[in-house]
């Protein structure tokens, strides 16, 4: 697999746990990521070994001036135990990884011929999520009719752990065909949203009856995404409607 020794530009603290990279390509190096493709970071550990992981580059959700080539952002959730966690957490600006080519087997045109799009994540199974949003509502500024409708249902444990909640509600409040729900597992005292982990009542109150020009793409840890797969084909969703991102 070819890697391309990149270097850290910026690192930015999006919550309590988790930071957006922004990796400089060497040279004249340009990549384009398609919506819905991972990259694969590589760097050495204290002990000189080389550990991997895939993360989904990000981009603002609706900036429609922002483009990406020269550069990637990754927005990375940072576990006190977690190998890869342990050497992004000490990068900084100056600082050196290895980046893959674009992977994955995402069909974005899905996207346009969708009337309507769900997307179900969890924690950190939201990054791959933030590039189909941005790419469903440019979409749908460029046209009058056939606008395709978005929902968003994210699980998180607190308040606190929801990535990007300004700018989901933000985007809520300007885009008539944009909704996100947040569901909490652990929503405190003053919490009002919807309580609880993924389930069939719960996604039976935030989602519509299936139809045939419905997207549904599913991301989060392997027991979530299992869960919620095998709950929405007993509710009658076609397997052929989702992706599931790995």
């Amino acid at each position: 697999m070819y890697y391309m020794t990149c270097s850290v530009k910026t690192v930015e603290s999006v919550n309590y746990n988790t930071k957006i990279f922004t990796l400089e390509l060497p040279g004249a190096s340009y990549m384009v990521i398609p919506t819905g493709q991972h990259v694969r970071v590589k760097a050495k550990d204290r002990q000189g070994e080389w550990v991997e992981r895939s993360y989904t580059p990000v981009l603002p959700l609706v900036d429609s001036y922002h483009s990406e080539g020269a550069e990637v952002k990754l927005m990375v959730k940072l576990y006190s135990n977690g190998d890869m966690s342990s050497i992004l957490s000490s990068l900084q600006t100056g600082d050196t990884a290895k980046l893959s080519l674009p992977m994955g087997n995402f069909n974005a045109s899905l996207l346009d011929t969708s009337d309507h799009v769900i997307l179900i994540a969890a924690g950190s199974g939201f990054t791959p999520m933030i590039k189909l949003i941005r790419k469903v509502c440019l979409r749908n500024c460029e046209i009058d009719m056939n606008q395709t409708t978005i929902k968003v249902l994210f699980f998180n444990k607190t308040v606190e752990d929801i990535l990007w909640w300004d700018k989901l509600q933000a985007l809520s409040e300007q885009s008539p065909n944009f909704t996100v729900e947040h569901i909490l597992s652990r929503g405190g005292s003053g919490w009002t949203g919807t309580r609880g982990r993924v389930s069939r009542d719960v996604l039976q109150d935030h989602m519509s009856p299936f139809t045939d020009n419905q997207l549904i793409c599913v991301c989060g840890p392997t027991e979530f995404t299992q869960q919620t797969v095998s709950i929405l084909l007993d509710m009658g969703f076609n397997e052929n409607n989702m992706h599931v991102f790995e």
